[in-house]
């Protein structure tokens, strides 16, 4: 290959050969328009050839003889419409180019010509601008026919070199069995199986052609090709049908689809001689040329020095080279003719172009800007042979200019087509009663709010209207179709969610030639929002009207224009007319103040203030205003609006607040105990006793922090305590409580603090009042160590006297023995009485326990049984003569007590025994659970108790040594149920003695 056009194919003598001029017949029923319009066009284009005609019938005529290449026809012509004249063209030359080139110009008119299949449609205007466009409409629909008849030959000639290959081509999945989606008829010669057994998997080329030893080889290769985005070529053996061997050649590449590999395709031939004979290599070179010249695309081989191998017919149309610059043979030389004479952006075009020469391993694919507008997709892959020899690199160049531009245009309308539906937010709809099919737009299944891909039937769109709504849509539906009667409602739909929409339905019918309805479109609009702002507007004319304020507009001179009832009732009038047209200052007592606000409005857009106003009758109130201009949508003033308030009375409740706030700042000063108000942690107010108590000046103390006059081991108190006081996720800490403050001296007082949370000039603060209480303190702190000290003394003197008393029982006892019957009486008093001295130290211990106590009690579930068996089974050995017994069982449950429940159990034993007149004293227990207490009654036979002392017995009058009640022990009793928020109550029966009942609560 040393020729200029070393690789270059010819095209066969029989291929179609595009000529230069362009034959044109136009036909009009004017004469002297067709003469003009024919010079015109001539003179605009040089390979122009114009034939005319002046009706449809000679342009038939003409038409016959051939030669024609493109028909320009006027609409309105006697006899034939260029309509009826397109539908007769079309019988015999579907595919003849056909420019509707018309004065009537309408929609209707371009719609049925398109439908009818028109090449183009153009309106004459007047001016020879009509001719040049539309010289350049025929000079498109005669190239893209042409084009689009290289295109079928092309096809043509790639079916028959299909047909006649010596091997196969296919397309299959990229699967080890290689199941085949496409195979052409030369699989029967290469593999003795019909195409179909291949195609329907009767066959499997991978398991029953493929040689077996094989498999695995052809997989590996195929797949490393596939992954690395290049074309593959092996050989390998095949098992044919009648079970010889071949070897074949196969050329292949993967199929991409979004960066996806979907498929394989490629080519296997037979090369069984070809391991004989080099022969093969040529039929290879042969078959290759061919490919290269059916195709469509550019295609340019250069070898791995940059050296010019093959090129095909259609590389040298779309760039363009020149034939001496071929005869270099020079990668290096196309490329800088093509940078310097056709490409838009030369710098990016060249550092691909380098990089991948950089990178011989490298497929890349891109688009390529031309500077004349044309737009090419470029492809470029390495020539690797089967041993992984580098042989060069190819590029493939296909224009996609018109599918560039279609695409662009397509997206442009689409893009306005959107704009539109939002803005307007409307869609738009078609449905065809025949095919039953329901189309919606975005807009419209926005406005319904369902999903992009929700696909509705005509039965679904109606269901989303509302219920009170859908038979007022179906039937106009229906009208529309059957009737083919156009509709427009405003009616509500309700959207998946359950929000109702306010929506605008309007539709459209196509009728078909005999009358039937063939299409049904229309427009859908939300007018939610309309709705809503005319609503709107309807509540502010209530509101104005009904309003409880004085609303009045003025013009620009100062001139009332409308007044609304509240301000008649306010200033006292009865009736508008005494109001409109008066001048705004006429109904103020100062005239020269409403004059000023008035120009401040004009000046500055808005007032507020007060005015003291005079109503109809001379009388007059105080009124708060606001007033502000108004504006048309320009901006431009046009009048004045003002509403009012009378504050008559909040201006008397003013005067009277001022008032109490004098009496209360008088109270506050001459306060016995120190106030200070405290706003962001510092002193905002403080009195003079304050003041008076720190030794500090009431200036000195303003904006400080509160904390300076606490003493510094209480000031970490203090802090939490305020913080906790402002926190509203957080317990109120206690009110009131003591701390220590210091004076500007050092000097260290006790202070009782009471604070609360208050606004103070419209913000969060803490009030706080300041009692010194050091004396108090004092006082305190003695009677504590008092308290204290006669708490050791009652242990001392309880031990003491439970020795002593232990000393004079065990004496007793051993003289029991020893002394007459007159004396055992005298004994046995001194022992009982012995007994009586030990259980009162028992008692006395309780009492003060619970009385000295600081602490609130602790309560918690106590098991009544055992605790009250216990006590029953200690009195009865105490008291072995007295019948002390449960009468039925005692409940298992817990009551809210503690351990110190049973000394009440113990004492209230003790008092039905030793109390009692009788001989043998009878005490009975019982006990019983209710749904939220316990009921514990302990019954004796002794004298009872009388009614006038049933509830002086627990009092603490009873505890005195002149008292003759029975002792602190009732008194302990009644003190330990209240903590429990029991009751302890006594009964008298004058047949069986006394009755105590204690109810306890249950646990839980």
């Amino acid at each position: 290959m040393n020729s200029a056009h070393a690789g270059r194919i010819e095209p066969p003598a029989t291929s179609f050969v595009e000529t230069d001029s362009i034959t044109v017949l136009h036909v009009d029923d004017q004469p002297s328009f067709l003469e003009m319009a024919a010079a015109v066009l001539e003179a605009e284009q040089d390979d122009f050839v114009v034939e005319t005609a002046t009706s449809a019938t000679a342009g038939l005529e003409r038409l016959s003889e051939g030669g024609i290449d493109c028909i320009v026809s006027d609409y309105q012509m006697p006899g034939m419409d260029g309509l009826e004249f397109l539908d007769a063209v079309r019988e015999e030359h579907p595919d003849l180019p056909f420019i509707l080139f018309t004065g009537k110009g309408s929609e209707e008119v371009a719609s049925d010509a398109i439908f009818a299949g028109v090449t183009d449609y153009l309106q004459k205007n007047p001016g020879s601008d009509q001719f040049t466009v539309l010289a350049n409409r025929v000079e498109n629909a005669v190239r893209q026919m042409r084009t689009e008849k290289r295109f079928e030959e092309s096809r043509r000639r790639f079916r028959t070199l299909l047909s006649n290959l010596s091997g196969m081509v296919y397309q299959c999945e990229n699967d080890p069995d290689w199941p085949m989606n496409f195979v052409s008829e030369g699989c029967g010669a290469l593999t003795g199986y019909d195409p179909s057994e291949l195609v329907d998997g009767t066959v499997s080329y991978g398991a029953d052609v493929i040689h077996p030893d094989d498999r695995d080889r052809i997989w590996n290769t195929v797949q490393e090709a596939v992954e690395a985005r290049r074309p593959f070529n092996i050989e390998y053996r095949i098992r044919t049908a009648d079970g010889g061997e071949k070897w074949v050649w196969e050329q292949g590449r993967g199929v991409l689809d979004g960066g996806t590999v979907t498929a394989l395709e490629g080519f296997i031939t037979d090369i069984t001689d070809r391991k004989e004979s080099h022969q093969e290599l040529e039929y290879q070179s042969s078959l290759l040329e061919a490919q290269m010249e059916t195709t469509i695309d550019g295609l340019l081989l250069v070898d791995e020095d940059r050296t010019v191998v093959s090129y095909n017919e259609q590389f040298l149309e779309m760039w363009e080279i020149p034939d001496e610059l071929l005869e270099t043979e020079s990668d290096t030389a196309l490329l800088d003719w093509v940078v310097d004479q056709q490409v838009a952006d030369p710098g990016e075009f060249l550092a691909l172009v380098e990089e991948l020469y950089d990178h011989p391993e490298e497929t890349s694919r891109d688009t390529v800007q031309l500077r004349d507008g044309r737009v090419f997709d470029r492809y470029s892959a390495p020539v690797i042979g089967d041993d992984g020899t580098n042989y060069g690199r190819l590029w493939v160049f296909r224009d996609v200019t018109e599918r560039r531009e279609r695409e662009r245009e397509l997206e442009r309308q689409e893009f306005l087509f959107r704009r539109v539906q939002e803005v307007a937010d409307i869609g738009v709809w078609e449905y065809n009663p025949r095919t039953e099919d329901l189309c919606w737009t975005d807009g419209v299944r926005r406005i319904h709010g369902v999903e992009d891909d929700y696909e509705p039937t005509l039965e679904t769109a109606l269901e989303f209207y509302h219920p009170e709504d859908r038979d007022e849509i179906d039937s106009a539906v229906t009208e529309a179709i059957e009737a083919g009667r156009d509709y427009e409602r405003e009616l509500r739909i309700v959207r998946p969610d359950g929000t109702v929409r306010d929506v605008r339905a309007y539709g459209e019918v196509r009728t078909d030639e005999s009358g039937n309805a063939d299409l049904l479109r229309g427009v859908f609009q939300d007018i939610t929002e309309q709705k809503e702002r005319e609503q709107q507007l309807q509540r502010y004319e209530y509101a104005y009207e009904s309003s409880l304020s004085g609303i009045v507009i003025a013009n620009l001179d100062g001139e009332f224009t409308a007044a609304n009832p509240a301000f008649l009732d306010m200033w006292g009038y009865d009736d508008r007319d005494d109001v409109l047209g008066r001048s705004v200052t006429a109904v103020w007592k100062h005239t020269e103040k409403a004059a000023a606000a008035l120009d401040t409005v004009r000046e500055r857009g808005g007032w507020e203030g007060e005015l003291e106003a005079v109503r109809a009758d001379g009388s007059t109130f105080y009124v708060r205003s606001a007033a502000s201009l108004l504006t048309d949508d320009d901006g431009d003033p046009i009048g004045v609006m003002a509403s009012f308030v009378d504050i008559t009375e909040r201006r008397e409740r003013e005067t009277q607040l001022a008032e109490e706030r004098a009496k209360y700042s008088t109270l506050v000063e001459q306060s016995h105990d120190g106030i200070l108000i405290i706003q962001n942690g510092d002193i905002v107010f403080v009195n003079s006793r304050f003041a008076e108590l720190t030794d500090y000046d009431e200036a000195d103390l303003l904006g400080t922090s509160f904390l300076a006059a606490i003493a510094p081991d209480d000031q970490a108190l203090v802090q939490r305590r305020y913080e906790r006081r402002l926190d509203p996720e957080r317990e109120d800490p206690p009110s009131r409580y003591r701390v220590r403050f210091q004076t500007r001296d050092g000097r260290q007082r006790v202070a009782e603090v009471s604070a609360a949370q208050i606004r103070y000039e419209g913000a969060d603060a803490v009030f706080a009042s300041i009692r010194d209480v050091t004396e108090q303190q004092r006082h305190e702190e003695e009677l504590e160590q008092l308290n204290e000290e006669l708490a050791i003394l009652n242990r001392v003197v309880r031990h003491d006297i439970r020795n002593d008393m232990s000393i004079i029982l065990g004496w007793g006892e051993l003289l029991e023995d020893h002394i007459d019957e007159a004396g055992a009486e005298h004994l046995k008093n001194i022992l009982r009485s012995s007994k009586h001295v030990v259980e009162l130290t028992d008692i006395t211990r309780d009492y003060v326990e619970t009385l000295a106590s600081d602490d609130e009690m602790d309560v918690y579930p106590t098991r009544l049984r055992p605790m009250l068996q216990k006590e029953i089974a200690l009195r009865q050995e105490a008291y072995p003569d007295a019948a002390i017994s449960a009468a039925g069982s005692i409940p298992d449950v817990e009551v809210q007590a503690n351990e110190m429940l049973s000394s009440v159990f113990r004492n209230l034993l003790n008092n039905a025994v030793q109390h009692n007149d009788k001989d043998a004293p009878v005490v009975e227990i019982r006990a019983e659970a209710r749904a939220d207490t316990v009921q514990v009654t302990i019954s004796d036979n002794g004298p009872g108790v009388p009614a006038g002392q049933q509830e002086a017995i627990f009092g603490k009058g009873e505890r005195s040594l002149e008292s003759t009640g029975t002792g602190i022990g009732l008194y302990l009793v009644e003190t330990l149920v209240e903590q429990y928020s029991g009751d302890v109550r006594v009964e008298d029966d004058d047949s069986a003695g006394a009755t105590f009942t204690v109810t306890l609560p249950k646990s839980g």
